[in-house]
């Protein structure tokens, strides 16, 4: 019995180690960038890019709400941010173009005025009438 038990491990571990996928020989060295690029262009994969997060810089009024509002405001600008602010659904493009430029400068808002100021210096002149257009189509 005490030869059977190692002997059943062996035989377990032989099997686990074993794998239906490639196997790497042990020797094979890792190959440097400029070893990995001399393949001719048969035998080199297609690169394909993908896109894994959305352009800070974008003038896509419904990508910036998604990216920028919708966490606080609601998917369709409905909801009172933090249950501080105004609903922006209900806002004009021109009320959302002045509130906008407003938090830019300071010179707009109550209690959401150093949260909101924050979210509103990164936006340029054209993400700012994306956004309004935006908003107040909602």
């Amino acid at each position: 019995m005490k030869t059977f038990i190692p002997l059943i491990c062996s035989l377990f571990l032989i099997g686990c180690s074993e794998s239906t996928s490639e196997q790497i020989p042990s020797s094979a060295e890792p190959k440097t960038a400029v070893e990995a690029n001399t393949s001719t262009p048969e035998q080199k994969a297609p690169v394909t890019e993908t896109a894994t997060a959305l352009p800070e810089t974008s003038d896509d009024g419904g990508t910036l709400f998604t990216q920028k509002c919708a966490s606080c405001h609601g998917a369709k600008g409905e909801k009172s941010a933090l249950g501080k602010s105004a609903v922006i659904a209900e806002f004009s493009e021109q009320q959302v173009k002045d509130a906008l430029r407003g938090y830019q400068t300071g010179t707009y808002g109550k209690e959401m005025k150093g949260l909101m100021q924050g979210q509103a210096k990164a936006l340029n002149d054209a993400q700012i009438d994306a956004l309004a257009k935006f908003i107040s189509a909602l």
